[in-house]
């Protein structure tokens, strides 16, 4: 199995703070040590995929190699098919409204207190890096794992504060369960938090996808904006991360 390329070692730990199954411990104990305290402190949960999905051999695995983008390299992950709805209150076909244009996917929830705000913030950043013409041929899905409190409304709000091009997309626990699997990351509990609120545990990773519906390069929330551009405007040329 190929060992992981290590350049966001907090999204290399699972919400409990222990290493998921399946990877290859490369860290030094003392720097070990202080990831471990960061994780468990956070509150999303950090994992890479690593589970099975639909077509999806080992998929977000992320992979050692010398490729010129610089964002983590992960074993391919097709996008998922199907509808949720958007944050305009109308139905979103995923693939429909995405063909032949970079995508950016992640999953999370508008009250997460920490990584979700800052992958969102970091994008934004990165996007306002590129040209327009660039920034138009990006999009950027937001799916909630947090379909109680988040609404349209809520969703687009929220999103608007980092960017009103952003795109809110919701459904039921069972819908999100299900378009999450397909990606082949590893599924939390659905459990209820402090506020009473049911919601589905979520992993950190954004996938960006490659205008042939493709992902080979995952970023983190610890992906600097500058190397979340970089890659962007390879991927919008037609670029296929290797």
């Amino acid at each position: 199995m190929p060992a992981r390329r290590g350049r966001d070692p907090v999204a290399r730990l699972t919400r409990s703070g222990r290493p998921p199954e399946r990877r290859r411990g490369l860290l030094p104990a003392a720097f070990a040590l202080a990831v471990l305290v960061t994780a468990t402190a956070a509150g999303c949960a950090n994992s890479t995929a690593v589970g099975a999905g639909a077509g999806n051999g080992s998929p977000g695995m992320v992979l050692i190699n010398s490729s010129q983008y610089d964002g983590n390299i992960i074993a391919p992950v097709v996008k998922p098919s199907g509808t949720l709805t958007g944050d305009d209150g109308t139905p979103f076909n995923v693939r429909t409204g995405t063909r032949g244009i970079v995508t950016l996917l992640y999953f999370g929830y508008t009250h997460c207190p920490d990584l979700c705000p800052l992958t969102m913030s970091n994008t934004s950043t990165a996007m306002q890096m590129l040209p327009r013409a660039d920034q138009a041929r990006i999009r950027v899905l937001f799916v909630s794992v947090d379909p109680g409190r988040d609404t349209p409304a809520r969703l687009r709000s929220w999103l608007g504060g980092f960017d009103p091009a952003f795109i809110g997309l919701r459904g039921t626990l069972p819908e999100v369960e299900a378009f999450e699997r397909q990606t082949g990351l590893p599924l939390g509990p659905v459990y209820q938090d402090s506020a009473g609120y049911v919601q589905l545990d979520h992993a950190t990773e954004m996938f960006a996808y490659s205008t042939n519906n493709v992902a080979h390069e995952a970023f983190f929330p610890s992906t600097p904006p500058a190397e979340m551009a970089h890659d962007l405007k390879l991927l919008v040329a037609g670029g296929v991360p290797s």
